[in-house]
């Protein structure tokens, strides 16, 4: 190929719009695998607690000597939360899609904080639980 047909970023007008796309797709891809691994591990301690509870070594209602341990909602909880997450990660990809289509891209910092206090609040009850257990 000549030096003069080689493509290069200056001559392109649409690289840096593609450029964005492409970055709002590995943002929504980051989330995706996020969504995957908390169901996965709350798949883990969901059955895994029902695990115990069979085998004797936790009872039915959920303790184990004196200490509350109720892991199965866990489980659950960790898949309710990563399907929501889930579903808000479509829903920010299409929304910064249409921004990005529209050259009207405005970053939205009130999920920054919501997602953050969701995650401070898991954090801090979860910090909880073990202190007090």
């Amino acid at each position: 190929m000549r030096e003069e047909n080689r493509p290069s970023d200056a001559a392109e007008p649409g690289s840096q719009y593609v450029r964005e796309h492409l970055a709002n797709e590995r943002t929504y891809l980051a989330y995706l695998r996020t969504t995957i691994a908390l169901m996965t591990f709350g798949i883990a301690i969901n059955r895994f607690s029902r695990f115990l509870e069979q085998s004797g070594r936790l009872g039915s209602n959920g303790f184990f000597g004196h200490t509350l341990v109720r892991t199965e909602n866990l489980g659950i909880g960790m898949l309710v939360i990563g399907a929501v997450l889930l579903l808000w990660a479509a829903l920010r990809y299409a929304q910064i899609r249409r921004q990005i289509e529209a050259r009207d891209f405005r970053p939205h910092t009130r999920s920054i904080w919501i997602i953050t206090g969701m995650v401070l609040v898991a954090a801090l009850g979860g910090a909880g639980w073990l202190i007090l257990s």
